[in-house]
């Protein structure tokens, strides 16, 4: 037990990030003392303290909630405040000052540790920054964390580490939590089959291969498969059909999937073309419920800001759901179509339609840390200010982001080396490994085995934690 010496400012925030960085994240059971004479905030016990700057919370004395002139000053400073390790950590100073200092008693620590982890992980730039993408998404080329460079570091996990180690430095009696690391697989149902390979689609699809690809090789390849699936009618052979295959190479390594469908697709070519009350989608529903596998919502391209349309679909897949012989009530998370996002909107619909984790929060355009942690936690409501019961599970790779050339642009190499090189940068016991991978992203045998690699390397570091 600890106390935690603070002013009343911000005080609803404080007791969010101090609950979750120490609670939740630690297991470090506290105390909260009012002192409004401190401008900074104190770990204390037996008369030994850690002084850490507030200097995002203090700001807000002279300063407006949510006022563009509360975001952080770029360039950013680095500290280096490692008391343990020989290869010290440059640390980014998002909120407080590059300043360290340790004697036997007290530890001084400039970086605001508690108000940049706030500012990261409610997202609260995302509030100010008016700035969208053609799909109204918050771009990440206007995240602080790209115009850094620390897109590809879990900063926030990164200032948990700081502060347990200075917490066991001076109280070596101080017991962590002990979590085991989680392994989360998902793939966003947008499309159950290829239409190029369907009537008419094939039409387009054959003419593409000999003018535009100028391939014959191409042309034989896609009317031999749409001899085998609509004539033949061996539907497994459909590309976009690899449901079996992600399922069984999940199943080898112990690994539950999830399975997000769209239960409205109003917006033709954009929300796939499948009707979720269809007898071929209740199948595979039943089919992924039958082999201990996880059915979640993934909200269609209009819904995100639309608090009636998120519960309608989200009821819909409930009833379908049923019908494939679950349980309504295991519906508890998913993800919005295009990653399409709006904080202080789409948390509380999702909220107020009962669901449980939300797992939208990366970036289409880059792998990495939208909110600086790979940690599920809950989320703050910076407009009402208040905490959420939901959950947000950081989306940290998702494979169109690495792939796609108007994004990352990777080939397969490249992506397998930074992906694996971004899961060793979690040098924490405590945080889960985050995936996302399209069942339509199969087309060639170097994706196939590029996702079981990936699988194979998550795994391994989820059994093997440093």
């Amino acid at each position: 037990m600890v106390e935690i010496h603070t002013n009343r400012i911000c005080l609803a925030e404080k007791k969010y990030i101090f609950q979750l960085v120490l609670h939740e994240f630690l297991g470090v059971e506290f105390v909260l003392v009012l002192d409004d004479n401190l401008c900074d905030i104190r770990i204390v016990r037996n008369e030994k303290k850690i002084v850490l700057n507030a200097a995002f919370f203090q700001q807000f004395i002279d300063k407006k909630w949510l006022s563009p002139d509360t975001l952080p000053s770029l360039p950013l400073e680095f500290v280096s405040a490692d008391i343990s390790r020989e290869n010290p950590t440059n640390y980014p100073v998002l909120y407080g000052k590059a300043e360290y200092k340790v004697t036997d008693n007290v530890i001084e620590i400039g970086l605001d540790v508690f108000g940049s982890s706030f500012f990261m992980l409610s997202r609260y730039e995302e509030i100010i920054v008016k700035a969208k993408d053609s799909h109204g998404r918050f771009p990440v080329r206007e995240s602080i964390a790209f115009k850094e460079n620390l897109l590809l570091r879990p900063i926030v996990d990164e200032y948990v580490e700081l502060l347990w180690e200075h917490l066991h430095f001076l109280w070596p009696s101080l017991r962590r939590k002990n979590e085991t690391p989680q392994t989360f697989i998902s793939c966003d149902v947008d499309h159950i089959w290829d239409k190029g390979i369907r009537f008419p689609g094939i039409f387009s699809r054959l003419v593409a291969d000999v003018l535009k690809r100028r391939s014959l090789i191409r042309f034989m390849d896609s009317l031999r498969l749409f001899f085998v699936v609509n004539v033949l009618g061996k539907r497994e052979k459909d590309p976009f059909r690899s449901f079996q295959f992600m399922m069984d190479e999940c199943e080898r390594r112990k690994l539950q999937m999830a399975f997000y469908f769209i239960p409205r697709n109003e917006k033709k070519g954009i929300d796939g073309y499948y009707d979720i009350e269809s007898e071929e989608v209740v199948q595979l529903m039943g089919e992924i419920i039958k082999r201990g596998h996880e059915v979640g919502y993934h909200g269609s391209y209009d819904s995100y800001k639309d608090k009636e349309k998120t519960l309608e679909e989200i009821n819909l897949l409930r009833k379908v759901y049923r019908k494939a012989g679950g349980n309504p009530n295991d519906i508890k998370g998913g993800r919005q179509h295009y990653l399409r996002w709006e904080t202080g909107v789409t948390e509380k619909n999702w909220e107020a339609a009962g669901m449980e984790y939300d797992s939208t929060l990366g970036y289409a355009e880059h792998i990495g840390f939208r909110c600086g942690t790979a940690r599920e936690y809950n989320f703050y409501d910076s407009i009402e200010r208040k905490a959420l019961n939901l959950k947000i599970r950081p989306l940290i790779i998702m494979e169109v982001s690495m792939f796609n050339k108007n994004y990352m642009g990777l080939n397969e190499e490249k992506a397998l080396a930074t992906a694996t090189n971004l899961f060793n940068k979690l040098k924490t016991k405590n945080v889960n490994l985050t995936l996302l991978w399209h069942n339509s992203s199969f087309e060639t045998k170097k994706r196939k085995q590029t996702f079981i690699t990936l699988l194979r390397e998550m795994h391994k570091k989820a059994q093997n934690p440093i």
